[in-house]
């Protein structure tokens, strides 16, 4: 291009060099841009077909990225493939085929997720944070925190704070807890394991069902929630300059208009708050229940050749016996663990 115009300031009769001054491109880079012109290599040459060797290495390549992606939980780890290939593909075509590969990935694992719907309310609550805008006069973050029923997804509990972790979350389900609400199971991130998040719900004997690292999936209801609060947020504006009861009033909005309105079609004229007080509880002796989970953990935990941690315990032992009592229902068979028949 600046080759083309330099030859029409010359063929106007200015001055090529005040040219060259103004577009800032030194007179010897402009040298030898005429002569690569001239011999035909500044041109881009039209790209050329795969051959068989190209498409062989592609398939390669695209084997070992989703191999690779399976079989890493956080991250693809690519740089180790990327050292070893790198003579062979840029970079940029090797990011733009990892991230379709990763795509691919992600999906070919959702599909293989086992779902699972609790049949009762009350049997399993969740909790998790979401992150809400600054405030706009005192700078600090400010976060929502709620507590959802994982069967009719009705949020039980909301309150907007500037403090986030295990001890914010402690605090506040334990508020729940002492108002009554006792779920059989509570579902939660890892953020909240601690050991006094923990005996707080066996305080109540409620069973932990704590998050696997790196999972959203297993709380998937509270996450899809989450977003769903963020995209309506969004759509109000400036949201920094809300106080907290503007942000009490929008998240109201979220949490029942908007659910009210989705619901008239999805569960036929009712709503979640609706199903949620008028559906049957679950017909279980808590105490069975809890004493059933927590001996199926210590025995998982006894086995000389067990690899499973002691917070990882607690989710396999809770499946167990939400399998055992009927109170999860799989959308595919799910065969219940030899330790516990029916």
């Amino acid at each position: 291009m600046i080759v083309e115009t330099a030859r029409q300031v010359q063929d106007t009769g200015s001055d090529l060099t005040e040219y060259l001054r103004v577009v800032g491109v030194p007179p010897t880079s402009f040298g030898r841009w005429v002569q690569e012109a001239r011999e035909g290599r500044l041109v881009p040459a039209p790209p050329r077909p795969p051959t068989e060797e190209d498409i062989a290495f592609r398939i390669l390549l695209c084997a070992e990225l989703r191999a690779l992606g399976h079989r890493r939980s956080v991250t693809f780890g690519l740089a180790p493939l990327w050292n070893r290939y790198r003579g062979r593909i840029t970079r940029d075509e090797f990011r733009k085929l990892a991230k379709q590969i990763r795509a691919e990935v992600i999906r070919e694992r959702r599909a293989g997720l086992h779902r699972y719907e609790f049949t009762h309310p009350d049997v399993a609550h969740s909790i998790d944070f979401v992150t809400l805008s600054r405030d706009v006069q005192s700078g600090a973050r400010r976060y929502s925190i709620r507590i959802l029923d994982d069967c009719t997804r009705c949020t039980l509990r909301k309150e907007i704070t500037r403090r986030k972790g295990a001890l914010v979350g402690g605090e506040f389900v334990h508020a729940h807890l002492k108002a009554g609400k006792l779920p059989l199971v509570f579902k939660f991130d890892r953020e909240f394991a601690t050991p006094e998040f923990l005996r707080l719900l066996q305080s109540f004997k409620v069973v932990p069902l704590p998050g696997p690292p790196a999972s959203p999936g297993t709380n998937g209801k509270q996450e899809r929630a989450n977003k769903d609060v963020r995209q309506s947020i969004n759509l109000f504006g400036n949201s920094e300059l809300w106080t907290d009861d503007e942000y009490e009033a929008e998240l109201d909005f979220c949490f029942h208009e908007l659910d009210a309105t989705a619901d008239d079609a999805i569960l036929n004229g009712t709503t979640r708050r609706k199903e949620y007080h008028s559906r049957e509880r679950a017909h279980v002796d808590r105490d069975a229940f809890f004493e059933d989970a927590v001996k199926f953990r210590r025995d998982l935990l006894a086995r000389p050749d067990t690899k499973v941690s002691r917070t990882s315990a607690w989710w396999i032992a809770a499946k167990e016996t939400l399998k055992k009592y009927g109170l999860v229902r799989y959308s595919r068979p799910s065969e219940l663990s030899g330790d516990f028949q029916p």
